[in-house]
């Protein structure tokens, strides 16, 4: 199971790392939207063991248009600020306008379970992980530089590293159960491996990058180091959340896509709450950019 989970997380990095070097704004923008398409399935997957009936094909769509408006390259008609707003306030009216629509649906039948079973889980699908994850093409891809792409990449791979840092330490030393009623197999010891993980590759990816210009000079090592604190425990309580639904449907994994991790929403699941942190570090950036 360990190597199986090793091998995937380094093939997944593997393509992630040929998307930006040849895809750079558009190869990332590219891999967040298909993870959030496969994060889509599976959720609707769960959510019809449970009962529920969203509607896949009108999530997946308006996924599609969040992701296209947030990767737009805006920086190159207007200045940096601008460029992330102009792509936030693109996503988010789609966003918007798709739960607008589906909340008109409930029309069709406002006395029958329609609403509960099919509005209610396709809108809160749409909040919960396209308008969620399209933070990190905000952040990475609307100015169209790799330093703001390795600045999501920072993000994401700290959230990531948390949940393989709390599953290689909590293996090997978790004594104390987090939360068993949610989640029977996660241990303090191994939350704290996972923040500790993710404080730690920050501060490598913010010294590597440094050496070549594709981070932000302001970002040291000791800095991201420690705002990583702040993302790997975003990251345990993002994973637990995913966990909750996993057990009220009965299911250990939210499929079998990828070996030693599972599916993809199980891959998903950690970056969910760390993307608004994402927005709100990017945009300190940039005013203390613009300021400096």
């Amino acid at each position: 199971m360990m190597q199986k989970r090793i091998f995937s997380t380094i093939a997944l990095w593997a393509i992630a790392v040929l998307a930006i070097v040849y895809g750079a704004s558009a190869g990332f923008t590219l891999i967040v939207c298909a993870l959030a398409l496969g994060a889509n399935y599976e959720v609707c997957q769960l959510l019809r063991k449970a009962g529920f009936e969203p509607k896949l094909k009108y999530i997946q769509v308006s996924t599609v248009l969040i992701f296209l408006l947030s990767g737009v390259d805006f920086y190159r008609y207007t200045n940096l600020l601008n460029a992330c707003a102009l792509s936030q306030s693109g996503a988010d009216i789609v966003a918007a306008l798709s739960v607008a629509i589906v909340s008109v649906m409930a029309l069709r039948d406002p006395y029958g379970p329609y609403f509960k079973k099919t509005v209610l889980p396709t809108a809160a699908i749409i909040v919960a992980i396209p308008f969620m994850l399209k933070w990190y093409v905000v952040v990475g891809a609307s100015s169209g530089e790799y330093v703001d792409i390795m600045l999501a990449v920072w993000i994401i791979a700290a959230a990531k590293f948390s949940d393989v840092g709390a599953y290689v330490i909590g293996a090997a030393f978790g004594r104390h159960k987090m939360a068993p009623n949610i989640s029977p197999n996660k241990t303090w010891e191994g939350a704290v491996g996972g923040v500790l993980s993710s404080a730690a590759i920050g501060a490598a990816i913010s010294w590597i990058c440094g050496m070549y210009n594709i981070f932000p000079q302001a970002l040291t090592p000791l800095a991201t180091a420690a705002a990583s604190l702040f993302i790997g425990a975003a990251a345990v309580v993002s994973d637990l959340l995913e966990s909750l639904l996993k057990r009220r449907v009965g299911v250990k994994d939210s499929g079998a896509a990828i070996p030693g991790i599972g599916g993809i929403l199980d891959l998903a699941d950690s970056l969910i709450l760390c993307a608004p942190l994402a927005a709100a570090m990017k945009y300190a950036f940039v005013i203390i950019y613009l300021n400096a």
